[in-house]
């Protein structure tokens, strides 16, 4: 969240697919993720998963403007990387 509110430009986006819709909006709810920085989308398919590389929960991606692919890794964001591209 904090990273959403201290770079305005960046467009984050919370994938759910585990466990069923419900879950994911209590989600949404018990960490306040829902308050617009952060997007979040449901597919119970995992075929967003499958798309982008997805291979454990949690994990980032960090796309450019363009939507080339620059870092991604299993666990939490890592933000330093996230600082170096928009620096």
């Amino acid at each position: 969240m904090q990273l959403a509110r201290q770079n305005p430009g960046l467009n984050i986006i919370g994938l759910g697919a585990q466990d069923d819709l419900e879950f994911a909006r209590r989600f949404v709810d018990r960490t306040n993720t829902g308050g617009g920085e952060i997007t979040m989308v449901w597919d119970e398919t995992f075929e967003t998963w499958r798309a982008l590389g997805v291979r454990s929960q949690p994990y980032w991606l960090l796309y450019d403007a363009d939507g080339e692919l620059i870092a991604s890794g299993p666990g939490a964001v890592d933000e330093s990387v996230v600082q170096s591209v928009l620096a």
